[in-house]
């Protein structure tokens, strides 16, 4: 059985907490649903390696890389989908008023243009935020090859 998770991707706003972001649904651009392999030692630095090297802007005129520039989160969501489906099945966009379903984790993306993407993962079951941080700390945390 594998280890269910959401990712919602909520654009980095003062009225949001980091720790808290879980609770707020309605503001998520997108609620995806993965069916396995949704636990942090995989998931989170999956998505944190996606984030190193990734900046946010407005306006993409004299981008040389733009496979690592995302034009606003509405674009930022739209890449990361394109990065994570790769086959049938495994992701699924879901309702963004579904709140957990299935799901042992819930991870929230914060893009913001100028400024790096945060990461908060909320344990479904203990109902606690463990983790609140930049993709270097992810991997620092997490990732069991460094």
């Amino acid at each position: 059985m594998g280890t269910r998770s959401l990712t919602r991707i909520i654009p980095r706003q003062k009225s949001v907490a980091y720790n808290k972001a879980h609770y707020r649904s309605e503001l998520a651009l997108v609620n995806i649903y993965q069916q396995y392999d949704g636990y942090p030692e995989y998931m989170a630095v999956e998505y944190a390696k996606w984030l190193k090297g990734l900046s946010i802007g407005n306006g993409i005129s004299g981008k040389s890389e733009l496979n690592e520039f995302a034009n606003g989160p509405g674009c930022f969501a739209a890449q990361f989908i394109k990065h994570f489906k790769d086959r049938p099945g495994g992701l699924y966009l879901e309702s963004i008023d579904n709140d957990y379903g299935w799901a042992e984790y819930v991870y929230t993306l914060f893009p913001k243009e100028g400024e790096e993407t945060y990461m908060a993962i909320y344990d479904v079951y203990t109902k606690e935020v463990i983790f609140v941080g930049k993709p270097d700390a992810v991997l620092k945390k997490y990732n069991k090859e460094e």
